[in-house]
């Protein structure tokens, strides 16, 4: 766990900060994590019935600032290749948006998908979405594999990418 400050200004206390890989099947997390996705996104992109199949049967990482859940990350293995797991979606509350917090969720993850044995990850991310796609290829080094037009039938084409983990695990500090 690591003292996480938001802004030293407004909060000189600062936050216990810590990354969680769930891995029973917590109920009562259920209705966090779907407020969450409301919280995130134009539609909803889970319901309490998905987020629990996905917490017994996927994996769900959650980052806390005290004991908020203040985003998580949701990931499957690939029924194409067991040795890459997909994640799903990854979102943090409004508010604590635009402070690397997202950036050390995914490095959490990755850090633990690693230890798991999975080689590779992939994802989709808008198009649209510069800054996400930024970020994963700038800081973690995620590789463009397809574009994907209408991928959610929402007309928005979306970008496939991927990290080998074992790649990656060699270059971060």
């Amino acid at each position: 766990m690591e003292r996480y400050h938001l802004t030293r200004s407004f909060n000189s206390e600062g936050y216990d900060l810590s990354i969680a890989e769930v891995s029973a099947h917590e109920p009562g997390l259920i209705p966090v994590l779907v407020e969450l996705d409301l919280l995130s996104y134009a539609e909803p992109t889970f319901s309490r019935y998905t987020i629990g199949g996905m917490m017994r049967f996927g994996r769900i990482f959650v980052i806390r600032a005290d004991e908020l859940v203040i985003g998580a990350c949701h990931t499957y293995r690939s029924f194409d290749d067991p040795d890459e797991v997909v994640v799903f979606n990854m979102a943090l509350r409004p508010g604590w948006r635009g402070h690397g917090l997202g950036t050390r969720l995914l490095r959490g993850v990755l850090e633990r998908l690693a230890a798991h044995g999975v080689k590779r990850v992939s994802l989709a991310v808008a198009t649209n979405n510069h800054r996400a796609i930024a970020v994963y290829r700038s800081k973690f080094g995620f590789a463009d594999v397809a574009r994907l037009p209408n991928e959610f039938n929402n007309t928005q084409e979306y970008l496939l990418m991927r990290l080998d983990l074992g790649e990656w695990a060699s270059r971060k500090p």
